[in-house]
């Protein structure tokens, strides 16, 4: 597998569809790179003014859609997050991987969530999203891959189960808003890639109004806590070529990792 990867950020709310037809037309664009995996956002067929999301299913003309894309292609896909229905009264909020065959590969159903009690704002996604089982974790064409949503990014022990279970490249799809952002995004997505020596790539959804703002920032950062490429609050891609050579050299050579407890 080489090593060049594409992030996306950036949708116009409220159409599905607009969206849809969007993330194509961002992912042909990417593949002029010849990349190995491109990662789309989390939410990123719609978000609208944070109303309640219609569920998709695992056979919906969205994903089905996607597969062809992946398979006509011979890329790998994130699909960032969808919410999709389960037999419960909740959704979960998936992160979906397409293997060059166009095959789903690994479900990941986001195991913390956004839930804000303040006097500003109020919002509590476990009211219809059902909280997740496993750790998202897969092998890629040989690469041990992790990938998180959003609110994960604050749980640093979730991560670490990801670099114990053998990742060198995580993904994570988010949905910050700005003004949280601008707080905690640039330092947590950094303090991730330091602390557990790993890539990590953290692809942001843009646009909105005020307080609804999103934060974009989507960024690929190194293992030794490098930047090595983000956008702001504009649509767009963002790539990378990574040295996994590198990053196992740096790994022995400071052995952060092997000394856990």
């Amino acid at each position: 597998m080489g090593e060049e990867l594409k992030h996306l950020t950036g949708w116009g709310w409220e159409d599905g569809y607009a969206n849809f037809n969007k993330a194509q037309e961002y992912i042909v664009a990417a593949l002029e790179a010849k990349p190995d995996i491109i990662c789309l956002s989390e939410n990123f067929l719609y978000r609208g003014d944070d109303k309640e999301l219609e569920p998709e299913d695992e056979s919906s003309k969205y994903i089905r859609a996607f597969q062809e894309l992946a398979k006509n292609n011979r890329v790998n896909l994130l699909l960032g997050t969808i919410i999709l229905h389960t037999e419960s009264e909740k959704n979960t909020n998936t992160s979906l991987v397409i293997d060059r065959q166009g095959k789903v590969v690994h479900r990941y159903d986001k195991i913390y969530m956004y839930d804000v009690e303040r006097a500003d704002l109020t919002f509590r996604e476990s009211d219809t999203v059902q909280s997740g089982a496993a750790v998202g974790l897969f092998e890629l064409e040989g690469i041990k891959v992790g990938v998180g949503i959003c609110v994960d990014l604050r749980y640093p022990e979730y991560f670490r189960e990801l670099v114990k279970g053998g990742a060198e490249l995580i993904f994570l799809p988010s949905n910050f808003r700005r003004l949280t952002g601008e707080l905690a995004w640039k330092v947590l997505t950094k303090a991730r890639a330091i602390e557990n020596q790993i890539y990590f790539c953290g692809c942001g959804q843009t646009g909105g109004i005020g307080a609804k703002e999103r934060c974009g920032c989507s960024c690929i950062i190194s293992y030794d806590g490098k930047v090595i490429s983000e956008i702001g609050l504009e649509e767009g891609i963002i790539s990378a070529d990574l040295d996994l050579t590198a990053q196992r050299r740096f790994r022995k050579e400071f052995p952060v990792l092997r000394q856990m407890k």
